[in-house]
C-alpha cells in the first residue's frame, strides 16, 4: 500500500456555504510522484506540475492535493469528508499499483470559465433548470451543483444543435453526461 492514511487536521465551516465544512487533512507520505498519474485518471483535474498541486470536483466538493496535505471545501459533515478521503486514499493507492498501465499526464488543464459555458448554452432564461438566468445555472454547473439535463433547450428544438458540444464539455469536466434528459 502506497498511502497508509489521510488524517484530518483542522475543520472550519466553509466559506461558499455556511451549511458545509471546509477541512485540511494531511497525508501518510509525499504523493508528489503519483499526481501526473492522477492527472490521467481525473479528467476534470487541473494539475500545476510546478507548485505540486491537483485540483478536482468530487461530486460538489472541492479537493486540492499538495505533495503531503489536502484541503477540502463543502463537504456535508466530517463524515462525508471521510468517505471522500477514504475514496481519495483508495483511488491513490490504484493509481500507484496500476502506474505501469498509465500514461503520466504533466499537462497543465484548465477548466472552463462559467461564461465559457455560458457561450455554449441557448441563453434564454427560461427558467426550466430553476435557476433564473443561464449564466446562473451556468457557474452551478461548473461547480457541479447543477446538471446538464435540465438545461432542457439543449435536448429539444431549435437549441439541440449545441447539445453535443455541452455534453463533450461536461464529460471532460469529470461530470455525468446523461444521454436523454
Amino acid at each position: 500500500m502506497y498511502l497508509e492514511d489521510i488524517k484530518i487536521t483542522r475543520v472550519s465551516p466553509c466559506w461558499a456555504d455556511a451549511a458545509k465544512i471546509r477541512l485540511q487533512a494531511e497525508m501518510s507520505r509525499d504523493i508528489a510522484e503519483i499526481m501526473p498519474y492522477l492527472n490521467s485518471v481525473l479528467s476534470n483535474a487541473t494539475y500545476n506540475p510546478h507548485s505540486q498541486t491537483l485540483t478536482f470536483m468530487k461530486e460538489g466538493r472541492l479537493l486540492t492535493l499538495y505533495a503531503d496535505h489536502l484541503t477540502m471545501a463543502k463537504a456535508l459533515n466530517t463524515t462525508d469528508a471521510r468517505q471522500v478521503l477514504d475514496w481519495l486514499k483508495d483511488l491513490i493507492n490504484d493509481t500507484y499499483r496500476r502506474r505501469a498501465e498509465i500514461e503520466p499526464c504533466y499537462e497543465t488543464r484548465s477548466r472552463p470559465t462559467a461564461l465559457q459555458i455560458y457561450q455554449w448554452l441557448p441563453r434564454t432564461n427560461c427558467r426550466e433548470c430553476g435557476e433564473v438566468t443561464c449564466l446562473a445555472f451556468a457557474a452551478r454547473l461548473l461547480l457541479g451543483e447543477q446538471s446538464i439535463g435540465r438545461s432542457r433547450p439543449l435536448f429539444t428544438g431549435e437549441y439541440r444543435h449545441l447539445k453535443e458540444a455541452m455534453l463533450e464539455l461536461v464529460g471532460a469536466l469529470g461530470y455525468d453526461v446523461p444521454q436523454e434528459a
